[in-house]
C-alpha cells in the first residue's frame, strides 16, 4: 500500500509492528532524489485514534527548536497516519551490555537517557510507552533517542512525568544489573520501592549526585597539553622553517656568485693550532 503525505509518496519497505490497534512501517519517499526514509505510524482503531489525537493536542512538549514530535499527520481511507523521522536502530538494552564496559560509561549512558527523556518532544503518555516497550536506541556518538514503534494498545492518557521518571529509573536498574553495582542504582532502587519519583529532573539530580568522578589518564592529559600548546608549537616551527629556508637561500646565492660560501671561511683555520702545537 502506498501512502500520500503532502508532497511525499511513502512506500513501505519494512513492517516493524502490526497489532490490533495500529501498525508501524519504515517507508521510503519515492519522490525524493535520494534514499529518504521515514517511520510511519498508522492507526486503524477509531477509539485509539481519538485518544492519540487528544494526547498530541493536550501535550505542551516540543523539540528544542519548537518543532512537533512528528513531521506530518494525515488520514488515508480509514487510517490515521503520523510520519516521524527515521534513525538507524541500535536498541540500548541489546547493544549496550556487550559494548559498554566501564562504570563511568554506564553512568554517562544513564545521564544520556534521562536527558533524552527531558528533551524529547513526545507527550508523556507516548514517552511512557517508549520506555515501557523499550524503544530506546543508542546512536554511534553515544546519544540516546526514542523510536516511535509504539503498540498503542497500552496507551494511557493518565501517564504523566512521574510515571516516565519511574519507568526510566526501572530501565536503568535493569541495565545496571548486567554490569554490577553503581552508586546511583541503590538510591534509585529505594525510591522506586516507595514510588517516590515525581519528575525527570529529580532522577537526573540523583544520578549526578552519585556520579563517579572522572580521572584524567595519561592519554587525556597529553591530549590536553597538545590542545593548549599546539598554536605556540606551530608558530615556533614556522619561524624555524623560515630561518632555515633563508639560510639555505643565502648559501645557494653565495655559492653561485663567489663559488664558495664566505661565511664558512670563519671556521677554516679554527683547528690549525691547538694550544702550542700546529696540526699542519
Amino acid at each position: 500500500m502506498i501512502f500520500y503525505a503532502g508532497d511525499m509518496v511513502l512506500e513501505p519497505v519494512r513492517e516493524v509492528f502490526t497489532g490490533p490497534d495500529n501498525a508501524v512501517f519504515i517507508c521510503r519517499n519515492t519522490r525524493s532524489p535520494v534514499d529518504a526514509f521515514y517511520t510511519l505510524l498508522t492507526v486503524k482503531n477509531k477509539e485509539t485514534a481519538k485518544k492519540l489525537v487528544t494526547v498530541f493536542e493536550n501535550s505542551r512538549r516540543t523539540a528544542a527548536d519548537g518543532a512537533r514530535p512528528y513531521i506530518a499527520c494525515f488520514a488515508q481511507n480509514t487510517l490515521l497516519c503520523y510520519v516521524f523521522d527515521y534513525h538507524e536502530e541500535r536498541r540500548l538494552d541489546l547493544f549496550a551490555p556487550g559494548q559498554i564496559i566501564r562504570a563511568r560509561d554506564w553512568e554517562a549512558v544513564s545521564v544520556g537517557l534521562v536527558l533524552a527523556c527531558l528533551s524529547s518532544p513526545l507527550p508523556f503518555p507516548l514517552l511512557a510507552l517508549a520506555l515501557k516497550q523499550k524503544h530506546i536506541h543508542l546512536r554511534k556518538d553515544g546519544t540516546v533517542f526514542f523510536a516511535p514503534y509504539f503498540d498503542l494498545t497500552d496507551l494511557s492518557e493518565e501517564n504523566g512525568e512521574a510515571v516516565c521518571a519511574c519507568l526510566c529509573a526501572d530501565m536503568l536498574l535493569s541495565l545496571f544489573s548486567l554490569r554490577g553495582h553503581l552508586k546511583s542504582a541503590e538510591l534509585m532502587r529505594k525510591k522506586l520501592t516507595h514510588n517516590s519519583f515525581r519528575s525527570l529532573p529529580e532522577l537526573y539530580r540523583d544520578i549526578k549526585i552519585t556520579e563517579i568522578p572522572q580521572k584524567s589518564n595519561i592519554k587525556e592529559k597529553t591530549a590536553g597539553l597538545w590542545r593548549r600548546n599546539k598554536d605556540r608549537l606551530f608558530t615556533f616551527l614556522l619561524a624555524a622553517s623560515a630561518a632555515a629556508a633563508l639560510f639555505a637561500l643565502t648559501v645557494l646565492v653565495s655559492q653561485l656568485i663567489f663559488g664558495e660560501v664566505p661565511v664558512f671561511r670563519l671556521f677554516e683555520k679554527c683547528f690549525d693550532i691547538i694550544g702550542e702545537r700546529s696540526l699542519r
